[in-house]
């Protein structure tokens, strides 16, 4: 295929998404069945493996090949994650913790006159949690099960949460940046410490973006809200039980938020000897709850039964969202298979210029990529392309991969196949169309913030 075919293609592809996500087909199987008949439709046309050197020996058993590795790839990192936490989820649910935990942090929380203050909280709670938690997907998950609730308690709605979590959660940054560490390898930077980037490069413009794009995400909402009629009375929510109706300690409100508590306290923020993953926070967290409970209920039996909420959730989990990501990891396939994204990368690589003009377009150009649905992973090509022909110093290297790293990240928050779309959109209950439509505006604030503050401050 010429490389206009490829680009055209790639775009009808998305195009394709957008459409069957907006008519609400069922989108696992149309991810799915949309990049399997793509794989199927390259093969045939270029006689070129999915597999690529890894080819079964048989082109069309490869396509097939690509479906069975999707599933695996899912079910073994972002997959696991989430059904480990919904699981936990359900769990909490079952105890009633969950809605205790809602009724004591949302009772006082309602008596803040503006919501405002209150979005501007959770975007920057956010922000400074994705120092403990540096995956998108990981985090956009556990905050959802959390602070979602309470949200939507003290009247904001739903839309505006997903929105929130949309744009906050693409900001990138934290000692344990791994993009910034692949960013400067590609760059002949293999001597950076990422600790010591984190806090001479990183805290500024995320500070500034922080505060822009929670100002972006307020006034662009809260229009939204009024024109699609669903913004929330406080007049109109329900009042809250006394949370001694539900029968249980009070201390169990500290469980829903456990996990997260110990992904801050075994992480970098707090100290670096010791660090959690997400699923063994939750299985923790689980484990001293399941305790608790069958101290405090005195029967083994029903504590042990009382734990099928927690495999109920990982199912309902899994049919939800896991098989939205098994659909997707397929037809990302397809759309690296058909090479459109990389023409386009290599397209904003050969613009040209000198210096910092260099570095904004790169930055643009990672941004746009993501945005029309590559990986930010996808993106290191065109961080390669450009550093190759870019004769710098090493502080201008540090900075162009700075603004390079920023863009990609925030192209995310109009990525309509990025897994951390579909997460925020199933658990808020929110048409990807919506969630992009609000998140432009504060992607875009941030975006021109990160490179004002990069231009003004290398």
């Amino acid at each position: 295929m010429g490389d206009i075919v490829k680009v055209v293609v790639t775009l009808a592809m998305i195009a394709m998404i957008l459409v069957i996500v907006a008519k609400k087909y069922y989108i696992p199987a149309a991810f799915l069945g949309l990049g399997f008949v793509v794989l199927m439709a390259t093969a045939l046309i270029t006689g070129q493996s999915a597999l690529g050197d890894s080819t079964t020996g048989n082109i069309f058993i490869d396509v097939f090949e690509v479906m069975a590795n999707s599933i695996t790839t899912s079910l073994g990192s972002t997959g696991l994650v989430i059904m480990v936490v919904m699981g936990y989820v359900g769990y909490m649910t079952h105890i009633k913790a969950a809605e205790l935990f809602s009724i004591l942090v949302a009772k006082p929380l309602r008596k803040i006159g503006h919501s405002e203050i209150l979005l501007f909280a959770a975007f920057a709670l956010v922000v400074i949690v994705k120092l403990a938690i540096p995956s998108e997907a990981s985090e956009v998950t556990l905050l959802i099960a959390t602070i979602f609730p309470i949200m939507i308690a003290v009247g904001i709605s739903k839309e505006t949460a997903a929105s929130l979590f949309m744009v906050s959660g693409a900001i990138v940054w934290g000692p344990s940046n791994t993009l910034a560490l692949t960013a400067f390898n590609a760059a002949g930077l293999e001597n950076i410490s990422i600790p010591v980037y984190f806090v001479t490069k990183e805290v500024i413009p995320v500070v500034c973006m922080a505060v822009t794009g929670a100002i972006a995400v307020i006034i662009v909402n809260k229009y939204f809200d009024k024109k699609e009629g669903v913004a929330v009375e406080k007049s109109q929510l329900p009042e809250f039980k006394d949370y001694r109706e539900l029968g249980i300690p009070a201390f169990y409100a500290i469980f829903p938020v456990l996990p997260v508590f110990l992904m801050i306290i075994f992480s970098p923020i707090v100290q670096d000897h010791i660090t959690i993953s997400v699923v063994a926070a939750n299985f923790m967290s689980f484990t001293l709850a399941f305790i608790i409970e069958a101290i405090r209920k005195r029967n083994l039996r029903q504590a042990l039964s009382d734990t099928r909420a927690l495999y109920e959730g990982m199912g309902k989990a899994f049919t939800g969202l896991v098989s939205i990501l098994i659909g997707i990891n397929v037809f990302s396939s397809a759309l690296t298979q058909v090479g459109g994204l990389k023409v386009m990368a290599n397209a904003f690589a050969s613009i040209g210029g000198t210096g910092m003009a260099i570095a904004v377009v790169g930055c643009i150009a990672a941004f746009i990529l993501v945005a029309v649905g590559s990986s930010i992973s996808g993106t290191l090509p065109l961080f390669s392309s450009l550093y190759a022909g870019f004769a710098a110093t090493e502080n201008e290297l540090i900075n162009m991969s700075r603004m390079l790293i920023f863009g990609a990240s925030l192209g995310s928050t109009i990525n309509p196949i990025a897994p951390s779309t579909m997460i925020i959109s199933g658990g808020c209950d929110v048409p990807v169309t919506t969630i992009i439509k609000r998140s432009l505006i504060p992607g875009i604030v941030c975006l021109a913030t990160e490179m004002i503050i990069c231009v003004l401050i290398p």
